[in-house]
């Protein structure tokens, strides 16, 4: 079952990347939904809390904060090129 964990964090992983590398790129969120973005934080930091209070293998204790903190560089992301945009305007 590790295999099936392990498949999930490198396509999560996978599907993260590109998303920062466009924002890093265009320095722009305007094509960003806010609402999708929050849902996915919100279901992530579910899976955490769940994850972290049920015991688990190494793998996906370490993929769990892997995948937090990737989203949370996202969400930083968004935040920061939404509001700096917003006092160009």
């Amino acid at each position: 079952m590790a295999i099936f964990c392990t498949i999930y964090y490198v396509l999560s992983y996978i599907e993260t990347i590109p998303q920062i590398v466009k924002l890093l790129k265009t320095k722009s969120s305007n094509d960003y939904s806010l609402g999708m973005i929050s849902l996915q934080l919100i279901a992530l930091i579910s899976w955490s809390l769940y994850i972290f209070t049920s015991k688990q293998s190494i793998v996906v204790y370490i993929g769990t904060i892997i995948d937090l903190l990737l989203l949370l560089f996202v969400d930083f992301l968004i935040v920061k090129y939404y509001v700096f945009n917003k006092k160009l305007v």
